[in-house]
């Protein structure tokens, strides 16, 4: 309860008292208190304490939900489109990185669920220079995937198509 609260509770209590005494003081010594004597006073300090919990007592507030937001396929796909269109004309770490680096974590999954082994050691097979083409069995798929940068221009939109293609194909 507030400051406010028990204050009032304190003088209800005094005038209570005062009350009581002056009532008891004109009634003869022999006789008992009436219900309404102690019993209103009594429930007049429990609606007060209820009044105030009530007022400081918090409303429930609405939970307002929030839509899933629907996510658009389309968006990855635009990116990749963008990062070809890119690769076309951008510096070779960055087809290394970027670009070649994806085509390489496709064929390295692809591969990992298609041989059933774990994914890091498909990952370090495949870069291995004598490990990685038998395991894909395919020399041309290799080449593009782990062989130097191809020159700036649309042979390196070629390049990913046909990698693509491959990949797509292999072990199908």
């Amino acid at each position: 309860m507030n400051k406010n609260a028990i204050q009032l509770l304190i003088w209800v209590a005094v005038a209570y008292t005062i009350l009581l005494v002056l009532i008891r003081g004109s009634l003869p010594d022999n006789s008992t208190p009436t219900i309404t004597l102690t019993g209103i006073p009594l429930i007049a300090i429990a609606v007060i304490i209820v009044q105030d919990l009530l007022r400081r007592s918090a409303k429930p507030t609405k939970t307002i939900t929030q839509r899933q937001r629907v996510r658009l396929v389309g968006r990855p796909v635009e990116l990749l489109t963008s990062q070809i269109r890119v690769a076309e004309t951008a510096s070779d770490s960055y087809f290394e990185g970027v670009i070649r680096a994806r085509l390489r974590e496709l064929m390295t999954r692809k591969a990992s669920l298609e041989t059933g082994l774990d994914y890091e050691n498909v990952r370090k097979t495949l870069a291995d220079p004598r490990k990685g083409p038998k395991l894909i069995g395919d020399t041309r798929l290799y080449e593009l995937l782990y062989n130097p940068t191809p020159r700036k221009g649309p042979g390196r939109t070629r390049m990913i198509q046909e990698t693509v293609a491959l990949i797509g194909a292999w072990k199908s």
